[in-house]
């Protein structure tokens, strides 16, 4: 036994009897599942695919109209398995003389299956390699990608050409091109959950902002945003048109209001259409100048989530439209919220935080729109030898990580408005992994397939009670 196994064993020995336990009687038995996953105990119209609906409470409806919340892993991603450090193990557990081609996909996907059943997981996330997953065909409700725009808060380099004009022509044949690529051969699929943008795209001045220390990697430059990057296009640029009738409104036709805001010279709103590059900076401590940034803002996102929309819809009119999955950790979904949710049918949200720091938000978002929400990527992290800075709140111990993930589950999904938490992620993305060495993730399962055995148990009782936990608190 390795070292830090025997460690993680007696640390989850040790705190244990923390985690909030289940019952028998919590547990919904296999039989009143559908194929879906859905619960047969509660029934809605059958459409044929996933929607939602409220009664009393929010719900996912399967295509057989049985009541489904979404508890979904993220991050089956093949080359994780397929390490130096742990080719090896996974040669030896999936039976294989190499980990490559077709066998391999077939028996990754699975031992992936088999996983969800042991942890009771029902939906396969946004971050999966759906290639791995649903060949020959699907067997759990999934979420399609599709990237409009290339923007997430991840990315160490954003270049200013990424936040494009939503306004033009182009982006709209972009989007259109997209959909028929990616939603026309799914539109009949009916474990198709529905479609999912961007990962956490940099919204704000508080995303794009110059960061010092990036989850202790390097320096962060800050980047252009789509409120910097539109107002200084050229004359004739659809984004300009659109900068310069927001701050006409703004400034209710007066242009000297706007110069007193600006410290500019221009002798109409004319004139400020024709200059280019005429604020490449924004100065942060200028009241008007954030407000004139934010509404416009609003306006880009507005237009961005219509047009995607609509070509969604042209090409799959069947699934649900989550937009983006938005960055809770920052002030975004605070900011763009009452625009994006006009367009979307649920709110898709990040958060990596305990339930008594996401709580405040959810309250707040719960009363501002009348939309169901999915958590879609967070989970609770450990530090260790070779997970030095490991991505979302950091436990102690594995058995309080356990008990913060059990406490979240069973408080987010008693909330009337929760419909779904997707896990991230599924085994250790340590820091052996050339492309996690600035950044890591702790799995439910270490690198070579071993699981932590009180985080699998805590999950397991969670899943399993999870209608429970939904119709006692309706």
């Amino acid at each position: 036994m390795r070292r830090r196994e025997f460690i993680y064993g007696a640390l989850a020995a040790a705190s244990h009897r923390f985690v909030k336990r289940g019952s028998a009687s919590d547990a919904v038995p296999r039989e009143e599942l559908d194929r879906f996953g859905g619960w047969t105990g509660k029934k809605f119209e059958a459409t044929g695919f996933f929607r939602v609906e409220k009664d009393i409470r929010w719900w996912l409806v399967t295509p057989a109209g049985n009541a489904f919340l979404s508890f979904g892993i993220n991050h089956l991603y093949p080359d994780l398995w397929n390490q130096d450090y742990n080719r090896e193990a996974w040669k030896k557990r999936l039976g294989l003389a190499n980990l490559d081609g077709q066998p391999f996909r077939a028996a990754l996907r699975a031992w992936f299956l088999q996983t969800c059943r042991e942890y009771g997981f029902n939906t396969v996330g946004v971050h999966t390699s759906l290639p791995i997953v649903n060949q020959p065909q699907p067997a759990v409700p999934y979420m399609q990608p599709i990237q409009f725009v290339d923007i997430p808060h991840w990315k160490s380099e954003i270049p200013d050409g990424n936040f494009l004009d939503v306004f033009a022509d182009e982006f709209a044949q972009r989007c259109d091109r997209m959909a028929k690529q990616f939603a026309a051969p799914a539109r009949d699929d009916p474990f198709l959950l529905g479609y999912a943008m961007t990962d956490c795209p940099l919204f704000t001045e508080e995303d794009c902002r110059e960061r010092p220390d990036v989850i202790g990697g390097a320096r962060r430059k800050a980047r252009i945003g789509w409120p910097r990057k539109l107002r200084n296009l050229p004359a004739g640029a659809s984004g300009k048109q659109a900068y310069v009738e927001t701050v006409q409104d703004l400034y209710r036709g007066e242009i000297g209001d706007f110069n007193a805001t600006y410290g500019t010279r221009f002798d109409s709103f004319d004139a400020l259409a024709t200059a280019e590059q005429w604020r490449p900076e924004t100065d942060l401590s200028n009241g008007f100048e954030t407000r004139d940034n934010i509404e416009f803002l609003k306006r880009v996102v507005a237009k961005y989530y219509q047009t995607a929309r609509d070509a969604m819809r042209r090409y799959d009119s069947n699934h649900l439209f989550f937009g983006d999955k938005i960055n809770a950790n920052t002030d975004t979904l605070d900011t763009v919220l009452p625009v994006t949710s006009e367009f979307t049918d649920l709110v898709f949200y990040q958060m990596y935080a305990r339930y008594e720091v996401q709580k405040p938000g959810l309250d707040r978002w719960s009363q501002r729109v009348n939309k169901p929400f999915i958590n879609g990527d967070s989970a609770f992290t450990m530090i260790s030898d070779s997970m030095p800075r490991p991505y979302g709140p950091v436990a102690d111990s594995l058995g309080q990580r356990a008990d913060w993930t059990a406490e979240f589950f069973r408080s987010a999904f008693a909330r009337p408005e929760f419909i779904g938490w997707h896990y991230c992620g599924l085994i250790d993305g340590s820091n052996r992994v050339p492309r996690k060495r600035d950044r890591q993730h702790s799995g439910l399962l270490d690198g070579y397939g071993e699981p932590y055995a009180v985080l699998k148990t805590a999950l397991k009782e969670c899943s399993d009670a999870l209608y429970r936990i939904a119709t006692d608190s309706a």
